[in-house]
């Protein structure tokens, strides 16, 4: 072999071999990051299978702290509450039937008077000018009756001499007819007497029907007296009004007018009120109404109780209404003021009533009741639900406002629920922290 030969097989061994590495790079170039993630793998595979084991947790039910109370069923009078408002009996609005100016004001509103007393006075002169007329004409009306009357008893008098004129003048023709049948006297003087007879029968007629007549005119002249005399009357009566006096003790609640005002007839000039007649009206459910005007007929005292100025006063029912009013959904109640008590017209009165007593039920707090009607009885520290009837409402003696339920299934002496719990269902873990009151 030559020289030649030599340096050509060597040259093609290295090329080869030199390819050989060129591919073995490219391969790892490529696998290199699948061999990365082998690795990662198998190194934590290694950890999750060396690592410690760890133990579950044990699951532990959570215990609610609530507040509870002892039942204690009783016989109980529901409280119903009202708002009332104070009114007088009597309130008198004084009117005045004439047209006048006001004069002098004497009174103002929030005075108290007495009965009898000049509230206001109106200007009394038109009023005077209504009287003297009246009078003048009461006065004419009188002196016509007087004059009728003796005219009346003049023509009683003339009644005899006009029957003795008219018998004359009768007489007087029989004797004429008596000549004339002798032919004594002529015709003309027969026509004469007959003529005669028949005026004086005729005048003798009239007498009498003017007689007749004057009972009748007389009774229309008196009825003419008694009306001047009725319109005077009312002349001294609408004087007697430009002076306004209170009609009972009372306190006036509005005076509107002032000096040289002009106010025409029935305007209001003042309102006054009995303050000895006060009383508070309240509207009562027709049925609770019905109830307690029963009670009422039976002789029955029923009270309402109403904290004022820090003082709870006591008000006795006095009667209730007839009928249900306009735009009211029950019954007035009116509610009898001790006079010692000082209250306002129109101020307003929170009122509790006592109903009649329910039995077997419970007062409990408001917030111990839940919805649809349910209540919770606690039980071996867990909750059962119970249905309730509201019965009413009530207060207890230190004004606490309560409800008033019936409690099917309840025993005396079982613990209920007196807390609000957002989760309250039956079964629920509780801790139950007696209450430091008891429920009534």
């Amino acid at each position: 072999m030559s020289v030649t030969d030599s340096n050509h097989n060597s040259s093609s061994t290295l090329s080869q071999a030199t390819r050989t590495l060129i591919a073995i790079k490219t391969l790892s170039r490529r696998f290199a990051g699948f061999v990365i993630l082998a690795i990662a793998l198998i190194f934590a595979l290694l950890a999750v299978a060396t690592g410690p084991t760890a133990e579950p947790r044990e699951q532990v039910e959570r215990s609610w702290p609530v507040t509870t109370f002892s039942a204690e069923p009783q016989t109980l009078s529901p409280t119903l509450l009202s708002f009332g408002r104070v009114e007088a009996q009597q309130t008198a609005s004084l009117n005045t039937t004439i047209t006048a100016r006001v004069d002098s004001v004497f009174v103002r509103e929030g005075d108290w008077v007495r009965k009898g007393d000049l509230l206001l006075a109106l200007d009394p002169s038109e009023s005077q000018f209504a009287e003297s007329a009246a009078r003048a004409r009461l006065q004419r009306s009188e002196a016509s009756l007087e004059s009728l009357k003796l005219e009346f008893s003049l023509a009683q008098k003339m009644t005899e001499a006009n029957r003795s004129l008219a018998e004359v003048a009768k007489a007087t023709l029989a004797r004429a007819q008596e000549l004339h049948a002798k032919r004594m006297i002529a015709d003309a003087q027969l026509d004469s007497a007959k003529r005669e007879a028949s005026q004086g029968d005729i005048a003798l007629l009239r007498h009498l029907a003017e007689v007749d007549a004057f009972p009748a005119r007389l009774a229309a002249q008196s009825a003419t007296v008694a009306e001047t005399r009725a319109e005077l009357d009312r002349a001294l009566f609408d004087l007697e009004q430009t002076n306004v006096r209170a009609p009972f003790d009372g306190r006036v609640i509005d005076s509107p007018f002032s000096v040289g005002q002009r106010v025409l007839a029935g305007t209001s000039l003042l309102r006054i009120a009995d303050h000895s007649t006060l009383e508070i009206r309240s509207t009562l459910p027709a049925a609770t109404a019905g109830k307690l005007e029963r009670r009422l007929r039976s002789g029955e005292t029923l009270t309402a109780t109403a904290e004022i100025d820090g003082s709870r006063l006591r008000f006795e029912l006095a009667r209730i209404g007839g009928a249900v009013k306009t735009g009211q959904g029950g019954l007035d109640a009116f509610f009898s003021i001790p006079a010692s008590t000082a209250l306002e017209i129109g101020s307003v009165v929170d009122l509790a009533l006592e109903l009649p007593a329910e039995l077997n039920v419970l007062a409990m707090p408001v917030y111990s009741l839940y919805e649809d009607s349910t209540v919770y009885r606690v039980h071996e520290e867990r909750l059962q639900a119970l249905r309730f009837e509201r019965v009413g409402d009530y207060l207890d003696a230190d004004g606490n406002f309560l409800a008033l339920v019936r409690i099917d299934g309840i025993a005396p002496g079982d613990s209920l629920l007196g807390s609000q719990l957002a989760r309250a269902i039956t079964g629920l873990l509780v801790s139950p922290i007696p209450a430091q009151t008891t429920q009534i």
